[in-house]
């Protein structure tokens, strides 16, 4: 084996070694010495590749952001040239054991938690982001409905396969990849053909379904008639 091989291989074995530590610790309480000895190499070798602590930490960062950048953009490169079918491959790599692990969405959970105050991060983050949202939209302007933003969509499709992210995290033994990745593929499906509202119909009118009254039966009127003393005898004896 060659001697830049064997360089890049314990470098390798460094990187590997520290987000291990990450994972089960944290960012800011990783040190050396935990790398050292989840490597199993001396502090010099690591003084050697990694001058500080804070450049192995962002060497770390580089790595996790191009094999996650290698997975989906070659992904995106096999699918078929169908808009939606690319949209789907870019969903698809986002939920590969490559980029979906509990070890590594927990290693980018904390740089994502330091990057607000911390330059370097963040800009390597967003440029990551950037490169990402910018493909989205390109492909949604294909095919995207009259009046649907792209780069709206795109922050929101990033949005929900962040969010699906952290459900994975949460519960990784008990949620299936593909049907987080489904669920984004029907976002998406739902933009590209947009349900469309029924408009209310009118309220019909009051007395369409009001129950008539029946009229009540009129009194028969009783004539005033006088009646003879004989006829008043004749009615009672009957």
């Amino acid at each position: 084996m060659a001697r830049s091989q064997i360089k890049d291989k314990r470098k390798i074995q460094l990187i590997q070694a520290t987000m291990d530590s990450i994972a089960k610790r944290g960012l800011t309480e990783t040190t050396i010495t935990h790398i050292s000895k989840g490597a199993s190499m001396s502090r010099g070798i690591i003084n050697f590749y990694f001058t500080s602590k804070e450049i192995m930490m962002r060497e770390v960062l580089a790595h996790l952001i191009a094999q996650y950048e290698d997975v989906w953009q070659s992904d995106l490169a096999k699918a078929p040239v169908a808009p939606r079918a690319k949209l789907e491959a870019i969903v698809k790599a986002h939920y590969d054991k490559q980029v979906c692990s509990s070890k590594r969405l927990n290693v980018m959970s904390a740089f994502w938690g330091h990057a607000a105050s911390h330059e370097a991060y963040r800009e390597k983050i967003d440029a990551s982001d950037q490169r990402l949202l910018e493909t989205i939209a390109k492909l949604w302007r294909e095919i995207a409905p009259k009046g649907y933003d792209a780069v709206q969509f795109s922050r929101q499709l990033h949005a929900l396969i962040r969010g699906l992210w952290l459900s994975y995290l949460l519960a990784p033994k008990t949620t299936d990849r593909n049907e987080l990745a489904g669920q984004c593929m029907a976002f998406i499906d739902q933009h590209i053909t947009p349900i469309r509202v029924v408009k209310d119909t009118p309220a019909p009118k009051a007395d369409m379904y009001e129950v008539k009254k029946s009229a009540k039966p009129k009194k028969a009127k009783v004539e005033n008639v006088q009646m003879d003393i004989e006829d008043l005898f004749a009615v009672a004896s009957r």
